[in-house]
């Protein structure tokens, strides 16, 4: 049970991180304000967007940006303990 109550607090820390967004499931089905507008309003920028499915410490996700940095990236994955390893 303290396992769920830590993850839990993980996913609640996450949404306060400045890099990580996180939004519910219903808002990711209907009415996410990123949809379509990565570029303007998170990027704030033109350059095409690379997704990473499943992240997980985003070291890969890191490394590529560095190396294209004409590129925006986005890593996913559903590990609380990545994404915030991830955002560090």
């Amino acid at each position: 049970m303290n396992m769920g109550k830590n993850k839990l607090a993980r996913f609640a820390e996450n949404k306060i991180l400045p890099n990580v967004v996180q939004p519910t499931r219903e808002e990711a089905l209907n009415s996410f304000p990123l949809k379509g507008n990565w570029n303007k309003d998170f990027f704030k920028n033109e350059n095409p967007i690379v997704l990473e499915l499943g992240c997980g410490k985003g070291e890969y996700t890191v490394g590529l940006a560095k190396t294209f940095t004409d590129k925006n990236f986005i890593g996913i994955d559903i590990s609380s303990d990545a994404v915030e390893l991830a955002n560090k």
